[in-house]
């Protein structure tokens, strides 16, 4: 019987997930990027080098590198996509229906896990095989399917166990389920990533940190040095020198050792599952419906929100009389209903008004506020359609229409309420850099604004903006194209200005895809 409740739940979670058009639209883009991965020879660029010779384009070659593309999918995005599968329940009622029943807690938590793995490696294996197409394109070897699946199953199923079983132990998890576990879940991946590889770097000895190699970069390292004799890798569509040669490439190995420990890699995440069998609440409605107060004061986040509610209410109360316009009134009230936002609003200015250096200020204090300022404006643009408001909203004269500008102004006042003194000592110490750092709040504002609009989910901006955050912090410059907003003094006119276009082309498909939405739905 709990094998038939275990399908049954797996099976029906797959069928919702699948019959969502989100679904196919992911799926279609994810069959593009092989194409785009995969670069043609003739160009000048290349898929993979290892030790500056260009990897030849055979099955090992873009087996290995689109399975590693495909790991940090599911790392970085796989989260997002699947942590929604309680909360489905619950919105849908079936799980009050389920805690009628007698299934036990722990059948549930077991079926959603594999749910989320059945759903995970289905889209892995599409990409897998959109890949594999790729060989038969722009291959330089015959296609050789058994060498070109042994890189996937080396690289992705301790990605895809760590994602579906923390997916279940945040959404069960009071604190973690909300925005806060968004954000953390984020940083906790690249954490783990970094932590790992730079082990490996710096002792060989740790062989240990090879177990909590999710993403794999830790055994591609490893055999590199062990199999080749270089540390030397670059995979993407990078420009190479054909002059010093090509590389037969022969594919990550799958022995004894390495299958033992890839194993285990894949294992040791379900532990999360004891941690979400300990908070899942079985659908009990005094614990489901409770009241967002009661829900707050329950949770150290929530208890700081409310200890910070005066703070905002005289706030709101002193700003009031100033938000003639529904933007401002809009604004406000992102700030009255999350408090702790004024008090980042005022960490952000101290710390910008106490950095002691230009450098500090700018490649220090700005992405931070920049990074705060994005998890406070995320749901900005996609509240009302979550609520189920969007009836009463555009009820109001002439909103309805201009919707897109209304959550766009709103979200540029918060905005601008968090990166205002920041940015107004970055022009007092370098005025050069007006434009860019004014472009890049314009760009963060209307990635906000679109995304929100079109997917109608926070989780969107935050991963994809987080995710390109981290990558310019990192890159400190290195690569003039990151520096969207002028933080490293790197960006030339060209790329401030394809920032300020690129702001423009996401407002102009945003009001598209609102208007579209309109004539079908009002």
């Amino acid at each position: 019987m709990s094998a038939q409740r275990l399908w049954a739940i797996v099976r029906a979670d797959f069928l919702v997930r699948l019959r969502r058009p989100s679904t196919a639209i992911v799926f279609l883009l994810l069959s593009a990027v092989p194409y785009l991965w995969v670069p043609d020879p003739a160009t000048g660029r290349a898929l993979m080098e290892i030790a500056g010779k260009r990897a030849l384009y055979n099955s090992a070659t873009i087996g290995m590198a689109t399975a590693t593309l495909g790991t940090l999918f599911i790392g970085l995005f796989g989260f997002y996509v699947i942590s929604n599968a309680l909360r489905r329940d619950v919105l849908s009622r079936c799980g009050y229906v389920i805690a009628s029943t007698t299934m036990r807690g722990s059948e549930y938590i077991a079926g959603k896990f594999a749910g989320n793995v059945v759903f995970l490696s289905v889209f892995t294996l599409g990409f897998m095989a959109t890949s594999m197409a790729m060989v038969l394109v722009r291959g330089e070897a015959p296609l050789d399917p058994l060498l070109f699946a042994k890189q996937y199953l080396l690289l992705a199923p301790p990605a895809i166990a760590f994602v579906s079983a923390i997916a279940i132990a945040f959404e069960c998890t009071p604190v973690l389920r909300t925005k806060f576990g968004d954000v953390l879940y984020f940083f906790i991946w690249m954490a783990l990533l970094g932590a790992v590889v730079s082990t490996l770097e710096k002792s060989a000895g740790a062989q240990w940190a090879h177990l909590f190699d999710i993403s794999g970069f830790g055994m591609l390292q490893e055999q590199l040095r062990t199999f080749y004799g270089t540390k030397s890798l670059s995979i993407g569509a990078t420009n190479f020198d054909a002059s010093k040669g090509t590389m037969d490439f022969g594919g990550l190995r799958l022995t004894p050792r390495w299958l033992m420990i890839r194993g285990i890699a894949a294992l040791w995440p379900m532990s999360f599952l004891l941690l979400a069998r300990l908070f899942f609440h079985r659908f009990d409605p005094a614990r489901v419906r409770a009241v967002p107060n009661e829900k707050s004061r329950r949770s150290w986040l929530g208890r700081l929100n409310f200890l910070a509610k005066p703070l905002a209410r005289l706030a709101v109360r002193v700003l009031a009389p100033l938000s003639r316009t529904p933007a401002l009134t809009d604004a406000l009230t992102t700030i009255a209903g999350f408090p702790l936002a004024l008090v980042a609003i005022v960490g952000c200015a101290i710390a910008a008004l106490a950095a002691g250096s230009a450098k500090t200020l700018f490649t220090g204090v700005l992405p931070l506020a920049t990074a705060a300022c994005a998890i406070a404006i995320a749901d900005i643009a996609a509240r009302e359609k979550r609520a189920g408001t969007s009836a009463l909203v555009f009820a109001a004269p002439h909103l309805r229409e201009r919707f897109v500008f209304w959550k766009f102004s709103s979200t540029l006042f918060v905005a601008l309420a968090f990166l205002g003194v920041p940015l107004a000592c970055a022009i007092r110490t370098r005025p050069h850099m007006t434009v860019a750092l004014l472009a890049g709040v314009v760009f963060l504002t209307a990635a906000a604004t679109a995304l929100g609009i079109v997917s109608a989910n926070p989780k969107t901006f935050i991963v994809g903006f987080l995710t390109f955050w981290y990558i310019a912090s990192q890159d400190r410059g290195a690569t003039p194209a990151l520096d969207f907003a002028g933080w490293f003094g790197t960006a030339t006119p060209a790329i401030v200005a394809a920032y300020a276009a690129g702001a423009l082309l996401l407002l102009a498909a945003a009001q598209l895809f609102h208007a579209r939405e309109l004539r079908s739905r009002w």
